[in-house]
């Protein structure tokens, strides 16, 4: 077993994570008549995860290969105006091996195709006053997936094109979707995204020129939010906006 791309797969890649967590205070400095926390919201929002479109090998799509799978994120918000959020969030992701599809060395055990998700969004919203509030998001990241005996831990295993390489990577992905934001308090609101994931990791040199392709993915989000000022953090950034 590769120890160096097990130790890559579950390790975060530290300069992501050292952006994400400089990204928000940076955006705090200058304010001079709100605080930084004012304006920032925690989330945490669990979700499902489709293949749509990618070949798992030159025989057939990961649609057929997997099943549906779960996921959870947590998430930070940063209102940047009236109309306008930051949005920064870890998810991890994973869909199992359907059991007709299973590498025959993991017939007993629950393989599956795991996906991890640092991602940064910016989201509109049209609309920002009222209870109801649709948004639209759009924006990237890195995913470092990779197939494995199990979800969390398991034992990678072999390109099924190519068994010199182990069938992991850290791939690019650009994303966009929709999504409506339920306030539920003056802290506390309930969102909901559908949202569209296209990532890139087609490596015809790993994974053979018609093996695993680029993946389209689509996700299904629904979590709560907290906003540390609530309903006067609004006020303060629509009054900073005039």
């Amino acid at each position: 077993m590769d120890n160096r791309l097990i130790d890559r797969r579950q390790t975060p890649p530290k300069k992501l994570l050292i952006f994400l967590l400089i990204i928000f205070p940076a955006l705090g400095l200058g304010t001079a008549r709100a605080s930084f926390l004012s304006k920032m919201g925690l989330g945490l929002n669990p979700a499902m995860l489709f293949s749509l479109k990618g070949n798992y090998n030159s025989h057939a799509s990961l649609s057929k290969t997997v099943l549906p799978g779960p996921g959870l994120g947590l998430g930070l918000r940063y209102k940047l105006g009236r109309n306008f959020f930051l949005d920064g969030s870890f998810s991890y992701n994973w869909m199992y091996f359907r059991k007709e599809t299973r590498p025959s060395n993991y017939a007993d055990t629950k393989p599956a195709f795991v996906a991890p998700m640092y991602t940064l969004n910016g989201s509109f919203y049209p609309r920002p006053g009222g209870v109801i509030k649709p948004y639209i998001t759009i924006g990237g990241g890195i995913c470092p997936w990779w197939f494995s005996s199990r979800p969390t831990g398991g034992e990678l295993w072999k390109v099924p094109t190519n068994s010199d390489e182990t069938f992991t990577e850290v791939s690019p992905f650009i994303d966009g979707g929709l999504g409506i934001e339920v306030k539920l308090g003056s802290k506390i609101s309930l969102l909901g995204e559908l949202k569209y994931y296209h990532i890139f990791a087609q490596n015809a040199a790993r994974f053979g020129a018609d093996g695993f392709t680029n993946q389209d993915l689509l996700g299904i989000n629904l979590g709560i939010t907290f906003y540390f000022s609530g309903r006067d953090a609004e006020k303060i950034v629509e009054d900073e906006t005039l």
